[in-house]
């Protein structure tokens, strides 16, 4: 079975307007007027409309600049703390704590964005009050490279790759692109290691149609140095692994190699601009290889505008990714030539992000620039962000990378295309999670005994960024059990250990940082040393009233040691020394004596028997 590159070329309209509709046997004016926006309604709408014609625009509103504005009060400098925080409270509003604006008698509030106007003038007309003014943002100047293709990728300014540019452009991160090989000219020059092609089964992964270099230049491609076109990343190296054929077709199972080998040489990133219909193990198991590697796995989601999964896109874990046309929607358009619709394929159930459909990249058949359209343009200038923000964060876990590409990615107008939307990214690399959530304690305390089993605690639980997925305990190095919320707790059994046990709580945040506490306790399923000291020898004859004198310890301490004959308790106590006086008067003709003791656990040790005759 074969895999195929998602590459098409851009279609030229040959029928317009009417004729397209009456070669469907429609009639013109009843094309769909934009009321149902979900993809499938997208999808009939371009076929009504034909190509050259703009669809509906999308109903409902833009979404807002959010719930809560943000203020900045300023006082007089005569005007005290507590006459400020007074003026803010006749206001309705409380300062969030800032040490270095209160240097300068401010202070920042938020209210609702429906009472902004109300609170902006009673905060005027309080006593003290200097100014009050509304807290907009600041950010980054974007990098503006020097290459003289740039002025045409509009695309990338589209998912403000500029503004992640401005943080970093990118560390030397290996790329592995399986495709069709690559050639190292122009802008790839110096970016392109040696490979392996495992079509002709040899070490030169040479392109033969151009497929591979495209996508290679769109990740890598060396910018801001006055030639050619500007990648997403410029410093990586890219890994080229061939397993696509001159005709860009391949078997899976050769696909399913190259990802392995992909992983085994270190490539933090797998980049798979191809795919098939058939979900076949071994596909799928290379997959699951290359992540349990730590391989982050980028795919393209195909281009025949159908919500059919495709693979290794819609595999677990793998970042699937749809194309965009430039006004940040969903792909679409009709060919008349063919009378088919074609564009991104779509699902948010497996299709996770999107990025622009067509952009320039370098073209291996002129050896300059050209348009590349599909989504095997769109899964290199993902994975690319994601070279962006491993450089930006070395130490970030993919569960970071992805979490703050998803978290960060636009929604698209049309509903049902991705589950997040269009990557975003300049938010991306700036967002990412890299604190560790906080832990300050665990019950119970340090060097605490128990007996049986135990309900470990973890106090003090926080995250400031992604928020606690989880935490789990693990005992001598052994995970004995997790909670997902507060107050987390887990039991612990220690079964009939008697000896110390090191407890470590780890606790997770959604972006895969955690942080450990460590306990250790006391597992303690041995009852109490008891002795008769003074007392009548065995065998011998009694009456009256009997001194016992008992010996009793234990490293938890001795609850109780009572006195038992004839398996009946008949004296008790809490206090050492363990001094008793027994009448054996009504204790029958023969007594058997022995003495019980009690940790302060539960744990129990009986012992000492002894024959008494009256």
């Amino acid at each position: 079975m074969a895999v195929q590159g998602n590459r098409i070329r851009r279609v030229a309209a040959v029928l317009t307007g009417s004729a397209v509709l009456l070669a469907l046997g429609a009639v013109p004016g009843q094309a769909y007027t934009g009321e149902h926006n979900d993809v499938e309604s997208r999808k009939r709408q371009a076929t009504a409309t034909g190509p050259g014609t703009a669809r509906p625009a999308p109903s409902g509103t833009a979404p807002g600049a959010g719930d809560t504005v943000r203020l900045v009060v300023g006082f007089d400098e005569a005007t005290s703390v507590s006459a400020a925080a007074r003026s803010l409270g006749a206001a309705g509003v409380r300062a969030a704590d800032s040490a270095p604006l209160a240097k300068l008698g401010a202070h920042t509030v938020s209210v609702a964005r429906s009472r902004s106007a109300e609170v902006t003038a009673a905060l005027r007309s309080a006593p003290g009050v200097a100014y009050v003014e509304v807290d907009t943002g600041v950010r980054a100047d974007a990098v503006v490279p020097n290459d003289p293709k740039w002025s045409d990728q509009g695309e990338l300014r589209q998912i403000t790759v500029p503004d992640a540019w401005s943080l970093t452009t990118g560390a030397a991160v290996t790329v592995a692109v399986i495709d069709g090989g690559v050639d190292a000219f122009g802008d790839l020059s110096g970016a392109v290691l040696d490979g392996r092609d495992f079509v002709g089964n040899d070490p030169i992964a040479n392109d033969e149609n151009g497929h591979d270099t495209a996508v290679a230049s769109l990740i890598a491609a060396r910018g801001d140095n006055g030639a050619g076109i500007a990648g997403t990343r410029w410093a990586c190296r890219i890994l080229p692994v061939k397993v696509l054929g001159p005709e860009g077709d391949g078997s899976i199972a050769t696909t399913a190699a190259g990802i392995v080998y992909a992983a085994d040489r270190g490539a933090k990133i797998i980049n798979a601009s191809l795919g098939t219909s058939q979900n076949l193990m071994v596909l799928r198991d290379a997959v699951a290889y290359a992540q349990s590697r730590g391989s982050l796995v980028v795919a393209s989601a195909g281009n025949d505008a159908v919500r059919t999964s495709h693979y290794p896109a819609a595999y677990p874990g793998v970042i699937a990714v749809g194309g965009t046309d430039e006004t940040s929607d969903v792909f679409l358009t009709y060919d008349p030539g063919t009378f088919e619709i074609y564009g991104s394929n779509y699902g948010p159930e497996w299709v996770d992000v999107a990025a622009p459909w067509c952009t320039v990249a370098a073209d291996w058949e002129s050896r300059g620039y050209a348009d590349f359209c599909g989504t095997s343009a769109s899964a290199p200038l993902v994975a690319g962000t994601i070279a962006l923000m491993k450089s930006r964060h070395p130490r970030a876990t993919n569960t970071a990378l992805v979490q703050s590409l998803t978290r960060t990615a636009r929604a698209t107008p049309t509903t049902g295309f991705t589950r997040f939307g269009e990557i975003r990214a300049g938010q991306a690399v700036s967002g990412v999670d890299t604190t560790a959530p906080r832990i300050t304690g665990a019950t119970p305390r340090q060097s605490a005994r128990f007996r049986g089993a135990v309900t470990v605690g973890a106090t003090g639980v926080s995250d400031t960024g992604s928020g606690v997925s989880h935490v789990a305990l693990y005992a001598d190095g052994r995970c004995v059990g997790r909670d997902t919320t507060a107050p987390y707790a887990v039991r612990f059994d220690g079964g009939r250990l008697n000896r110390t046990v090191a407890l470590q709580w780890r606790v997770y945040d959604r972006a895969g940082n955690q942080s450990r506490y460590d306990r250790k306790v006391i597992a303690d399923n041995r009852g109490p040393s008891v002795t008769i000291g003074t007392a009548p020898r065995n065998g011998a004859k009694v009456r009256g009233t009997v001194t016992v004198k008992v010996g009793a310890n234990d490293p938890a301490g001795v609850a109780r040691v009572e006195i038992l004959i004839n398996g009946k308790v008949v004296a008790r106590d809490t206090k050492a020394p363990w001094t008793f006086k027994i009448k054996v008067g009504g204790c029958g003709k023969k007594m058997t004596v022995r003495v019980r003791a009690v940790d302060r656990l539960g744990n129990v040790t009986t012992g000492g028997a002894r024959t008494w005759k009256r």
